[in-house]
């Protein structure tokens, strides 16, 4: 069972309300139980007194005008009037029984005496009630008239009170769990509100969402909206300054930066030029890498020098964070000499952690940080991936000679360079201000003689919800295909075997698909698995809101990570699957 510190906020509050209006409900029938049983008991009780006492005197009257057989009758008439009166008895002071009249079939097996011993007029014995009054009789002697009556009667109307309580604690326990459904759903409505635009900012990094509210309530929801709506307010103001501020800064600030960012991709790029006579596949990927970096960093430098509503300033995207790393160490690797060692620990082939993140920027101050530790006189360097519960962190170690306390304490001032000529000294103060803009922190620790570790702190988003665990389809289940990239095809074709999947198709273009004999009854009830850029005019994800198949489409793109194409698989409510997780994902055949 599920602790009830560990529920969701809104399973508390229900079972709160619902668990109130329980215990309201048995508290109530258990009380007019217990006070209506005792009522009818006691009625019960002083009605057989009083008729037994009223007995008593009319005997007394008429015991001078009747004799024995007309008084034995008397008593046979009281014993059949009521269907609860079994037995009457004539006892005198001493015990002795002078007449006892009975129901047929009645047995009496109660102690005369210890009746008699007892002064309460009621008495109880064996579930029947013992009504005791005294009478003159007989020249003045004292004697006694015991009746036993049966409780089936009473007993009867106690059960129909059961009866009545369990269906009204059962109507009214029904309209408790309809009540605090309703009551949780009005309450958290303004949370989930509230709970929802903060995700999305989450996700999306964008400060203008706000938080629906009353303007003059007295809700606390709408209170505590409205304090959030300031603090959004707040938060976008100041990005906008910092916006302003990347704006503002100099030329040749901004040239100095671009040379020292772009320094490290083109060697990268003519490593891997010198090596692509061999036809290896990993420098032409390095190569793909490295360009699209310089890309980024052109298009920033670009960006920069226009007008003055353009930031200048990379946007951020959620994205995975083992692929960036890992291109880096790749092109770190085509450009080191045989003389210097770069090791990397702890990044897992199967990408999982999502971070928002500036893509160019990021992979730029990572390879800055691994530049300067070998630039520092270091022969080894090792790179470390470790994650925690909210974030991941990537340590960059070095046996290079270490810093002074005195040089440690200027590391991140701008123009600030130590141990290396020609340094423009933006190094570890531009990785700091990018590390900071996308929410983490950078720290850096040096033992002289023994070596540096920079470490970049960075937090850990959710995975997306359109991110698939598997592909999940029936064995004659049509699937289709759709890349322009034949190693893209022959990865899938190779997942299908696996899988033994019976009917698969495979295709390079969307017009190839469209040609296919199989393309209706795919659309129908198969699957389709497309890339977005692809030969064909159309884009895969244009083609997919086409067909608008919803659950049973999947976009496999490189460009998982741009926020146009997340928003896009977002609204249209349909799969996308990182091309780099290909080779790592299942495709599962149901009830198998």
């Amino acid at each position: 069972m599920i602790q009830f510190s560990r529920m969701k906020f809104s399973k508390k509050i229900f079972l709160t309300i619902f668990g109130t209006g329980v215990v309201t409900t048995l508290a109530i029938c258990l009380t007019l139980n217990f006070t209506l049983s005792k009522r009818l008991y006691a009625e019960f009780e002083d009605s057989y007194v009083d008729h037994m006492n009223l007995l008593s005197k009319t005997l007394g009257m008429l015991e001078k005008d009747k004799d024995q057989p007309e008084m034995n009758e008397l008593f046979n008439e009281m014993i059949n009037h009521d269907v609860d009166n079994l037995s009457v008895k004539l006892v005198n002071a001493g015990g002795e029984v002078l007449g006892h009249f009975h129901r047929h079939g009645f047995i009496d097996n109660s102690d005369l005496k210890s009746v008699l011993a007892n002064p309460e007029p009621v008495q109880w014995h064996e579930g029947r009630m013992l009504v005791v009054t005294s009478l003159k009789y007989k020249e003045d002697s004292n004697y006694y008239l015991i009746a036993t009556i049966s409780t089936s009667t009473i007993e009867k109307e106690i059960n129909d009170i059961h009866i009545i309580l369990i269906v009204t604690g059962g109507v009214l326990i029904l309209l408790a769990l309809w009540l605090s459904q309703i009551l949780t759903n009005t309450l958290l409505r303004k949370v989930d509100s509230i709970y929802g635009t903060l995700q999305e900012i989450s996700q999306t990094q964008d400060y203008s969402k706000r938080v629906t509210v009353i303007a003059k309530s007295d809700d606390e929801l709408d209170g505590l909206g409205r304090n959030l709506n300031h603090m959004l307010e707040m938060l976008q103001s100041n990005q906008g300054r910092l916006l302003e501020a990347e704006r503002d800064k100099t030329r040749g600030q901004v040239a100095a930066q671009v040379a020292h960012d772009i320094r490290s991709p083109l060697m990268s790029m003519n490593m891997a030029l010198a090596q692509i006579e061999t036809v290896q596949l990993e420098p032409l990927a390095i190569l793909k890498s490295a360009i699209a970096r310089v890309a980024g960093i052109v298009q920033k430098l670009s960006a920069s020098s226009e007008s003055e509503e353009s930031t200048g300033v990379e946007n951020p995207r959620l994205t995975l964070v083992e692929p960036l790393i890992a291109s880096v160490i790749s092109e770190q690797n085509v450009r080191r000499s045989s003389s210097e060692v770069l090791r990397i620990k702890g990044l897992s082939p199967q990408a999982k952690n999502w971070s928002v993140v500036q893509v160019n920027e990021f992979q730029t101050v990572i390879s800055n940080l691994i530049n300067n530790a070998f630039e520092a006189g270091a022969s080894q360097v090792e790179v470390q991936f470790a994650t925690e519960d909210r974030r991941w962190s990537l340590s960059i170690h070095d046996n290079g000679k270490g810093m002074t306390a005195d040089v440690l304490a200027r590391v991140f001032e701008r123009g600030y360079t130590h141990g290396k000529s020609g340094g423009s000294g933006l190094g570890l103060f531009h990785a700091k201000e990018v590390i900071e803009w996308n929410g983490g922190s950078l720290e850096v620790n040096s033992v002289v003689g023994q070596g540096t570790t920079v470490r970049v702190y960075l937090p850990r988003e959710k995975s997306p919800p359109w991110l698939p665990q598997n592909i999940e389809v029936d064995a004659d289940q049509p699937v289709a295909f759709i890349d322009d990239d034949s190693n893209v095809l022959k990865a899938w074709k190779n997942k299908v075997l696996e899988a033994g999947l019976r009917r698969a198709s495979f295709f390079s273009s969307i017009s190839e698909l469209q040609r296919s004999s199989e393309f209706q009854q795919i659309i129908e009830t198969g699957l389709v698995v497309i890339d977005h850029n692809l030969g064909d005019a159309k884009k895969g994800l244009e083609f997919l809101g086409e067909i608008a198949i919803g659950k049973r489409s999947y976009l496999c793109t490189s460009d998982f990570d741009e926020k146009r194409i997340q928003d896009k698989v977002r609204s249209l409510g349909i799969n996308m699957i990182p091309k780099p997780w290909i080779t790592l994902f299942e495709i599962r055949l149901r009830n198998s």
